[in-house]
């Protein structure tokens, strides 16, 4: 049976800035930026569960960092090589996200979770 759960869905797709970062510090490859919303290449981040759009947006601005953080350490994992200022800017510069209200569970199963 698929019921919804009480969580909003964060997805967050890299955009071609961060690619580039990542080419400027680790030049023995050389990424390049898929397909926008290409499959396999977004992260989805379980929120809170908002009654408005605005809401789970304002909870994101205060949130971003850590998740810019996360998403930073999966690309670079020497902190010292970060930018200093990671802004709301930034992160809007760097990553294309959308949230979705209507998150269903299809397995009707116990989530297993593993830390980061």
């Amino acid at each position: 049976m698929i019921e919804t759960i009480n969580r909003d869905a964060l997805i967050l797709f890299p955009k071609q800035p961060l690619y580039d970062w990542v080419n400027y510090i680790s030049t023995d490859t050389k990424m390049k930026c898929p397909k926008p919303m290409a499959h396999d290449e977004g992260e989805v981040y379980l929120i809170p569960e908002f009654d408005h759009p605005d809401d789970a947006i304002d909870f994101l601005k205060d949130y971003y960092v850590e998740i810019f953080e996360h998403q930073l350490f999966s690309w670079i994992t020497d902190d010292n090589l970060w930018p200093d200022n990671l802004s709301w800017e930034l992160f809007n510069s760097w990553f294309h996200y959308s949230i979705q209200s209507m998150v269903m569970d299809t397995l009707g199963e116990e989530i297993e979770k593993d830390e980061f």
